[in-house]
């Protein structure tokens, strides 16, 4: 699923255009070599620290949380394609994040940033990620997580 060109642009436009939260971080999703890797500008009302010009906490947090999500639904596309395309994307519903832990390594003061996830490993119930965030001008590493998802049976026609 993930060689189909379909099934990546209908991807980057669920996550950009679909999810409010994600548009309006302005994050800008990709899918090269099967992975999955975000890019985002900085802007004012993400600052935690003004006078520094360093991003809020909850947004480094909230990326990588989002990064991770997006990387798991990949991996399931490619352990279990679907028969089309609409029927991977709703995989998403699938997904919840159970444990996400961040530890915040440099301030992150740069003016955009990459944030790309490595599934360690998809279970019947629980996926396990971990994340990085890095300065795109430098790659210096501004923040690295762990995060647990779990996944929900996938629904079956007639079940209740």
């Amino acid at each position: 699923m993930l060689d189909r060109t379909d099934f990546r642009e209908a991807l980057k436009f669920v996550f950009e255009e679909k999810i409010p939260f994600c548009k309006t971080l302005g994050l800008k999703f990709s899918l090269a070599e099967g992975r999955a890797e975000v890019r985002f500008r900085k802007q004012d009302f993400m600052l935690g620290n003004v006078k520094y010009k360093v991003l809020h906490g909850g947004v480094t947090a909230s990326v990588l949380d989002s990064i991770a999500g997006i990387a798991i639904l990949c991996r399931m596309a490619e352990m279990d394609p679907k028969p089309d395309v609409i029927a991977q994307l709703k995989e998403f519903g699938r997904l919840s994040t159970i444990d996400l832990r961040i530890d915040y390594v440099e301030q992150a003061n740069a003016e955009e940033f990459i944030a790309t996830a490595e599934v360690l490993r998809v279970g019947n119930r629980v996926a396990n990620v971990q994340m990085r965030m890095v300065a795109a001008d430098d790659g210096r590493l501004l923040a690295v997580g762990t995060a647990a998802f779990a996944l929900r049976a996938p629904k079956t026609q007639g079940a209740l």
